[in-house]
């Protein structure tokens, strides 16, 4: 039988992670469904673009507190390092496939910045200031987190962390590409309408920011 401590910090996690908090920002703030703008994609990335960058940031760090609530709710019920993994693993599910969005869902990018800040913490605020960095000279977001995550696995070596941390971020960082894989159709969907129909009420306060009257753009 399963310890009950873990299935609610499974239930937990997947629920937490399944937060749209992008989505809400996105309507909140610029009146719009994240889902049918930009590349359709309900995350941080999508928001900073088509709505604004305070509310990108925003969503950004409710999303990095997704990943980091999950985790240590099940370090602070006391379960085994296999089973905290494991939560974190379900939170970034949770993020990818959200319950409260018939399954859709970000890449998980930020969540799972946010369980490996509880599991590997210095590594974490190391890659994230590698990806700054590289960001800053670049200007290619994709290129700059894949650089900062590629790092992760090998800060956690030089750091003699123990192989099942080692191993972690290699099972998780696929996740993304998973993801960003199964939005393409619908990010190619939103950009052939854009092509040939006018643009919503909605969709022009995005695409014209000097009508804009939302947060930080």
């Amino acid at each position: 039988m399963m310890d009950p401590r873990l299935t609610f910090a499974l239930i937990s996690a997947y629920l937490l992670g399944s937060v749209p908090s992008a989505y809400l920002i996105a309507r909140w703030v610029g009146g719009v469904d994240i889902r049918t703008v930009g590349d359709g994609n309900v995350g941080a990335k999508n928001v900073w673009e088509q709505v604004g960058r305070v509310p990108g940031a925003t969503v950004a760090l409710m999303d990095v507190a997704k990943g980091m609530t999950a985790v240590m709710l099940a370090q602070r019920l006391g379960l085994s390092e296999l089973a905290v993994l494991l939560t974190g693993f379900v939170a970034v599910l949770g993020h990818d496939f959200m319950l409260f969005l018939r399954f859709r869902g970000g890449q998980g990018m930020a969540t799972m910045v946010g369980v490996f800040l509880v599991l590997l913490p210095r590594e974490t605020l190391a890659i994230g200031a590698v990806a700054g960095v590289t960001l800053l000279v670049t200007r290619h977001w994709e290129f700059s987190t894949g650089v900062g995550f590629a790092l992760l696995p090998v800060l956690a070596w030089w750091t003699g962390r123990p192989p099942r941390l080692l191993l972690y971020p290699v099972v998780l960082l696929p996740t993304i590409g998973i993801r960003k894989l199964m939005d393409r159709p619908i990010a190619r969907r939103i950009a052939a309408r854009r092509r040939h129909e006018p643009l919503s009420p909605e969709e022009e306060a995005v695409a014209r920011p000097e009508r804009h009257q939302g947060w930080g753009r």
